[in-house]
């Protein structure tokens, strides 16, 4: 109670009277005038929701009487105008609200702290919590006419789910009010990034270098994207480029003869961020590769033991054609892609170290002993001697030790890591040709032509599927059954390497047939026993009707894909697991109808060349 007191002596007869003896206010309150008629000095209590002016009078006055807006249930109470002897009473009542929440809007913190609310209710009521949050829970759940205080509690976090806004529904008799919740995830910063590329203090570099850094781990399991930052005033301003690669491009050239500043930014999906140490670099005038010059063009994250090494070179590329992002990036990126566009590669392409080597040729192009299609018969001076034979054959040949020299000039590619490497030799040139040379001890080569309509095909066929699947041909040409020899061939190889051709079978007998464990599990239908293939009719079967190694579609077929993860871990260093395979092995079945571009009259691409001990 707010009480204002004021003594004063009063005649021999004390009388106060008030013009009226009750008021009422609507919730919303608002100004009321009383008239006093009083023959002595007088003092005003009132409730605290109520303010009287004056205070306290003598004699005969007005008192303006105003209610404070009520946020709450219905209030009364008594206003006295009182003296030494005399008092006069007004019965006081203001309306109350119907339904409040005094607080609709509730953002928890990450550690999950509860907040209290309360609600002031003329009815009965109850909250309903949608399915949407699921995460958040209230006690009590309903209530009755009255003051009733509610806690408000967010679950502990148990995945990265965020909890955006979602809604609770407060019903009661007339109507309903809707409570908002959401909360801030736990989150916290992934790990810096570590340069690679360009190396701190190099001078003289292209005016538009790649740049290259190892993935960031984030402690939450989240994914990271990039920002590369790149300053030329000292750091004073930088511009940014963003990604979600291991490997960026500068949008736009550096300045010539500049020194800059470079690092990178690791970016959680949640917005927090790590930087890099800051390197430096000094730029040249010129942007093109020099000759034998390595360049990374993806880095492995998947946290392996070792590197799983791609290598791509081109024979046929003069030196015009190795500037930044010219003739040759492009070769590379549209392999590349055409690679990792097919599973199982896709899946597991953090698995891969992909690096360039830039080898300078006189003259673009490649030697054609007979006229094709597309190109008539020629010599051409190129780093590798590249030869198509032409005419009716689509065969391929290449100086592979010299490829292989040059292999080894990629940093972590020693000659034993060349056992599990594939070198993508891209030959400059418009035609639809294509081999791989393929080693007993694992090495290979892919000779892949930039054939207009097969280029994408022969990479996947000759890289994807000879090279690094170690795969074989599904081709039928032969109305014949196979020879014993090439039998005892296969079996030779298989010594060395159990999965070599592993899409090829002798057996015929689906109870030895080595992929008999996928006869009977759900998803792999399309898997059964089909005959025909390595270039015969008869005694030799494949696993599926069609796949890669039969038209170059861009589809591998089961035993395939395995036989691909399998030589994944094992150059890795990681151990295969079945059970793994199977969860990651995203498609199942050909979801083609036919190869891309796929050409009208199809012409298998030469068989492998097998190289013994």
């Amino acid at each position: 109670m707010i009480i204002v007191m004021l003594s004063v002596s009063c005649t021999e007869k004390e009388s106060i009277t008030a013009s009226k003896t009750s008021l009422e206010w609507t919730m919303d309150g608002g100004r009321k005038t009383v008239d006093i008629t009083a023959d002595c000095s007088w003092t005003v209590t009132a409730p605290e929701w109520v303010t009287a002016e004056p205070a306290s009078g003598t004699g005969s006055s007005s008192l303006v009487i105003r209610a404070a807006k009520n946020e709450g249930m219905e209030r009364t109470g008594t206003l006295i105008i009182s003296s030494a002897e005399a008092m006069a009473e007004i019965a006081l009542v203001q309306k109350g609200v119907d339904f409040r929440a005094d607080q609709t809007i509730f953002e928890f913190a990450s550690d999950g702290a509860p907040i209290d609310f309360t609600i002031t209710s003329t009815y009965d009521w109850k909250i309903n919590i949608s399915e949407e949050a699921y995460w958040v829970s209230a006690e009590p759940l309903s209530g009755k006419s009255g003051v009733t205080k509610v806690r408000l509690t967010p679950a502990p976090f148990t995945d990265r789910t965020p909890r955006d806004r979602a809604f609770l529904t407060v019903n009661y008799a007339t109507g309903f009010t809707m409570l908002t919740v959401s909360q801030a995830l736990p989150n916290r910063a992934p790990a810096k990034p570590e340069l690679i590329a360009p190396e701190d203090g190099i001078t003289d570099t292209r005016t538009n270098p790649y740049f290259s850094w190892r993935p960031s781990k984030d402690p939450d399991g989240d994914p990271v994207s990039y920002r590369l930052m790149v300053s030329d005033d000292n750091g004073n301003n930088w511009s940014t480029t963003s990604t979600t690669q291991l490997r960026s491009k500068h949008t736009a050239d550096l300045s010539e003869n500049t020194s800059h500043l470079w690092k990178v930014q690791a970016v959680d999906a949640f917005g927090a961020t790590a930087d890099s140490d800051i390197r430096t670099l000094t730029t040249g005038d010129g942007g093109v590769y020099e000759d034998g010059e390595v360049s990374l063009v993806h880095t492995e994250s998947a946290g392996a033991d070792n590197p799983v090494h791609l290598i791509f070179m081109g024979d046929g590329f003069i030196e015009e054609d190795y500037a930044e992002g010219g003739a040759f990036d492009q070769a590379v990126e549209q392999a590349v892609n055409s690679l990792f566009d097919v599973e199982p590669y896709a899946t597991y392409r953090d698995y891969f170290r992909i690096s360039t080597v830039a080898v300078y040729s006189q003259e673009r192009g490649a030697t054609v002993k007979e006229d094709m299609t597309s190109v008539p018969r020629q010599n051409a001076d190129t780093a590798f001697g590249t030869v198509l034979e032409g005419g009716n054959s689509t065969a391929v040949d290449s100086d592979y030790q010299k490829v292989f020299s040059y292999a080894v000039t990629v940093p972590g590619v020693t000659q034993e890591a060349l056992q599990n490497t594939t070198v993508f030799l891209l030959v400059n040139i418009d035609a639809y040709a294509g081999t791989c040379m393929m080693e007993y001890t694992g090495r290979s080569v892919a000779m892949c032509p930039m054939g207009r309509n097969s280029f994408g095909q022969v990479v996947i066929h000759e890289g994807g599927g000879h090279g690094f699947g170690r795969l074989l041909d599904e081709y039928r040409y032969h109305a014949d059954r196979l020879p014993d020899e090439e039998k005892e061939n296969l079996s030779l190889w298989r010594k060395q390497d159990p999965y070599f051709g592993y899409n090829i079978d002798i057996t015929g007998e689906r109870s030895k047939v080595h992929w008999k464990h996928y006869f009977d599990r759900s998803g792999y239908e399309a898997v059964g026993l089909f005959e025909g293939g390595y270039y015969y009719d008869s005694g030799v079967w494949r696993p599926e009707a069609i796949s890669c190694m039969d038209d170059n579609r861009p589809y591998y077929n089961a035993p395939s894909r395995e036989a691909i993860v399998r030589r994944i871990m094992r150059a890795s260093g990681e151990t295969f697991k079945m059970e793994d395979f199977i969860k990651n092995d995203k498609v199942r079945r050909d979801p083609t109808t036919k190869a891309s571009n796929y050409v009208e009259a199809f012409v298998p691409f030469a068989s492998p060349i097998l190289i013994g001990q």
